[in-house]
C-alpha cells in the first residue's frame, strides 16, 4: 500500500477545455486526460504523471467558468510531471498545493516548479522553512499540537 498525498488543486482555462477536464474527473480519468499515456504501465505513469496510478477520491466544484477546483488524492506524491505536460497540451494554468503526512512532506506546484518541504515535529523550527499559506491550508499547526500532546502522554 502506497502513503497517500492529499491534492488541492485550481485550473484556470477556457470554459470548454474545463468542461472536459470535468468530465475525465467524472471518468476518473484526469491524469489520463492531462497525459495520455494509454494502457496503464507502472514505469510509463511514473514518467508521465510522477505517480504510480491515476488520481483517487476527486471531488470538483465550478468556481466560474474559467476555474475549477479540485481535491484528490495520488499515490506517493503530486503528480507535478502531469501538470508541467498538462499545462502545455491544454492551454491551461495549475496552481496546485499537496501533503503527504505519512512522509512529512508538503508543497506546492505554480508556474512550472515545485517546491517541497520536509516537516520535522521534532524540530520546533519546523515552521520556519514552510510557507504560512500551506501550514494553513493543511491544518500543520493544529496537527504539531496533537503531536506534542501525543508526545507529551507517551513518554
Amino acid at each position: 500500500m502506497p502513503n497517500w498525498c492529499m491534492n488541492s488543486v485550481t485550473i484556470n482555462g477556457e470554459k470548454s477545455k474545463l468542461d472536459e477536464i470535468v468530465k475525465a474527473c467524472e471518468e476518473d480519468k484526469l491524469l489520463e486526460f492531462l497525459v495520455p499515456i494509454g494502457e496503464w504501465n507502472y514505469g510509463t505513469a511514473i514518467e508521465a504523471w510522477g505517480t504510480k496510478w491515476e488520481v483517487s477520491d476527486i471531488d470538483y466544484d465550478r468556481q466560474e467558468d474559467d476555474t475549477l477546483m479540485l481535491n484528490f488524492e495520488t499515490a506517493w506524491g503530486p503528480p507535478t510531471t502531469a501538470y508541467i505536460t498538462g499545462e502545455q497540451n491544454h492551454d491551461i494554468t495549475i496552481y496546485a498545493s499537496y501533503y503527504e503526512p505519512g512522509m512529512a512532506f508538503i508543497g506546492e506546484y505554480e508556474d512550472s516548479e515545485d517546491n517541497s518541504y520536509n516537516i520535522d515535529f521534532e524540530d520546533e523550527s519546523w515552521m520556519d522553512e514552510i510557507p504560512e499559506h500551506l501550514s494553513d491550508h493543511w491544518g500543520l499547526y493544529d496537527e504539531y499540537e496533537s503531536w506534542k500532546e501525543y508526545q507529551d502522554e507517551e513518554f
